[in-house]
Formats: C-alpha cells, sequence, structure tokens
C-alpha cells in the first residue's frame, strides 16, 4: 500500500483515524472563568464556595415574593449551583443583581425557554465589553442555565435565530 498520493500528500485509511476528528479542540475544551465582574465592576468571583474544584460565582436574585444569593459553577457547561439563602424553583425568572453593589446584571438578548426570559451578561474584564464575557439564562432549569462564552450565544443566534 502506498504512504504519499502523487501530489506528496500523507494517505491514512480511514479505519486508522482517531474518533471524533471532527470536533475541533475548541469545541472539546471546557473554560473555567476565574475573574467575573458586575457591570459596575465588582469581582463576583467567590472564593469561599468551590464547585467542582473551581471558585464559583456568586450572584443575587430577587423575584416577587423571595430574594437569595447563589453560587454558580464556572465551569462551562456545569449546571450546579450552591443556594446560600432564599429558595430557586425550577421553571421562574428571577432577576439577578451583584451581591455586592446590587447592580442589575445586563441582558444579553432573549432565551428561547420562556417569553421574558433573559441572557444575562457577566464580564470577564471590570469595564463591560460584551465581547469579553459570559452569559446564562435567569430561568431556573433552563438548558442555557450554565455559563457560555456570549460571543457564542450571539453567533448561535445569527446562524440559528434562537439561543
Amino acid at each position: 500500500m502506498e504512504r504519499f498520493d502523487k501530489d506528496g500528500r500523507l494517505i491514512i485509511p480511514l479505519g486508522q483515524r482517531k474518533k471524533d476528528t471532527t470536533k475541533t479542540d475548541e469545541e472539546k475544551a471546557r473554560y473555567v472563568v476565574t475573574e467575573a465582574y458586575c457591570p459596575s465592576g465588582c469581582n463576583i468571583i467567590d472564593k469561599e464556595y468551590e464547585i467542582n474544584g473551581a471558585s464559583g460565582l456568586r450572584i443575587k436574585f430577587k423575584r416577587p415574593g423571595m430574594e437569595g444569593e447563589f453560587v454558580l459553577s464556572a465551569i462551562q457547561g456545569d449546571f450546579d449551583k450552591i443556594i446560600l439563602s432564599g429558595e430557586l424553583e425550577k421553571g421562574l425568572k428571577d432577576e439577578l443583581y451583584c451581591p455586592y453593589c446590587n447592580a442589575m446584571f445586563k441582558k444579553l438578548v432573549n432565551c428561547n425557554c420562556k417569553s421574558d426570559a433573559d441572557m444575562v451578561v457577566v464580564g470577564l474584564s471590570p469595564k463591560l465589553d460584551f465581547n469579553n464575557a459570559i452569559s446564562f439564562c435567569n430561568v431556573t432549569g433552563c438548558a442555557n442555565g450554565a455559563t457560555i462564552k456570549s460571543g457564542e450565544v450571539i453567533r448561535h443566534i445569527q446562524l440559528s435565530g434562537s439561543v
């Protein structure tokens, strides 16, 4: 069997190719947020509470009749949370705030899980830059509830029309 074709390119039989060669390394990688900021520039990484080995993002929530705080996993695609006070209810939308200065987190786009759901933005630098941020839905239990890079959210909406 020939190792190279007539143009000098290496011939690799399909049976010898690695599985998952269609995924890029970037798609396989899971990032961990190590810095996260509210719209006013407060650092919301809480080193006191770790989720799956990483410090989490501390967030305050409010809805009619309920208020509290939780720590969200800083690992991409991880839905784990630690409830510090109050109760989160699956399917309910909460307004999300900085636990230190009470600044409301900005909306990136609407989420498709409910008519009033929002993908909120958490900056990765003290000055909010939508291109350098993460986003997640403010409805408990939504499939978009784990951290997603905001650029990926915008790109997905442009391509498919929904999150």
